[in-house]
């Protein structure tokens, strides 16, 4: 893998890194390393790793690379990882205290990095932070609903604290990638990020497990919906939610326990196992039991696959871990 270093020596220490990646970006990519270069505080580097682009992703970093006012690191990946193993090179990279992810096309508003660092100033215990965002499309034009609405987080902010926190993750992942950034002291505990995963959804369950997040309700960035995301929102109604459901089999089921006994061996293993506490740790384990009978379900047919989703029913579990009546429903 190549790298391209540009940008003024900073000889000050690093105490906030921003990780980027990128990936046929040049559409949206020279707006989002504007906005980076004018936040109101200014990264102490930003490492950017490429994944193989076939456009003129690498032409832009190194063309932004030689006028910027901090370190830029850009590696050039020789073979495609993929989104979630490309987030985690270019974060085993980064040499900051904080590290701030961010996707090739958003907007950054300019005191984004400022809010996030004022942040864990005010909780030095937090593992991470993340904020609200303006949504835009391709054309930059605003759209009508911010990022926490579409994820369903606003509704739930209020249970959003210590242990709720991992009660409203194992349900569904709500915190986005681009809105994160943590403390770089957790990375070893991170990394690796399982290929099964999604990097946001890991970095964000994994921390909040040990530790906790600090929600900034500041819309911090405009995050842009277009058809060409690599990875996004989905926004899935329940009829095609209800499709996807159907589609998934036994054994793609069995995948969702497996990964969730990968979260669980990372949370016990040192030094992980220092920081998690008996309630977390006994949610996790709830949350794969109820992976496993949903998954289950899936094996069965009839009455027998009817008794089964009662019995899962009765135990509170679906209201718990999954979406309530309406995974009651694409189960039967």
């Amino acid at each position: 893998m190549d790298e391209i270093i540009r940008g003024r020596p900073n000889m000050s220490s690093r105490p906030i890194s921003v990780a980027m990646c990128t990936y046929n970006g040049s559409r949206y990519l020279r707006e989002q390393l504007q906005s980076i270069a004018a936040q109101t505080r200014l990264p102490d580097e930003l490492v950017i790793c490429d994944d193989g682009s076939a456009d003129d992703t690498v032409g832009l970093l190194t063309a932004f690379a030689a006028d910027a006012s901090f370190p830029v690191r850009v590696f050039s990946n020789n073979e495609r990882l993929g989104p979630a193993k490309n987030f985690e090179r270019a974060v085993r990279l980064c040499e900051g205290d904080i590290i701030s992810l961010a996707d090739q096309d958003d907007v950054w508003k300019p005191q984004k990095l400022d809010r996030l660092l004022n942040a864990f100033e005010r909780h030095p215990d937090a593992a991470y932070a993340f904020s609200d965002a303006e949504t835009i499309n391709e054309t930059g034009a605003l759209l009508n609903r911010k990022l926490w609405d579409l994820v369903g987080l606003r509704e739930k902010m209020e249970q959003f604290s210590g242990s709720g926190q991992v009660k409203i993750l194992l349900k569904e992942n709500v915190i986005t990638g681009a809105a994160l950034a943590f403390r770089a002291s957790f990375r070893d505990i991170i990394l690796p990020i399982p290929p099964e995963w999604e990097h946001d959804y890991w970095i964000a369950l994994v921390g909040a497990v040990l530790s906790y997040g600090v929600p900034v309700s500041e819309a911090l960035f405009m995050y842009r919906r277009h058809a060409g995301q690599v990875c996004g929102l989905g926004g899935k109604g329940f009829l095609a939610a209800s499709r996807v459901s159907l589609a998934t089999t036994h054994k793609e089921w069995c995948e969702k326990v497996r990964c969730f006994r990968m979260l669980q061996e990372r949370i016990l293993s040192p030094p992980a196992s220092v920081h998690a506490s008996a309630e977390c740790v006994q949610l996790l384990k709830e949350k794969e039991i109820h992976l496993l009978a949903r998954a289950n379900t899936r094996s069965s047919k009839g009455i027998s696959r009817i008794m089964k989703v009662l019995v899962e029913v009765s135990t509170g579990r679906y209201q718990r871990f999954s979406n309530s009546w309406r995974s009651i429903v694409r189960d039967l």
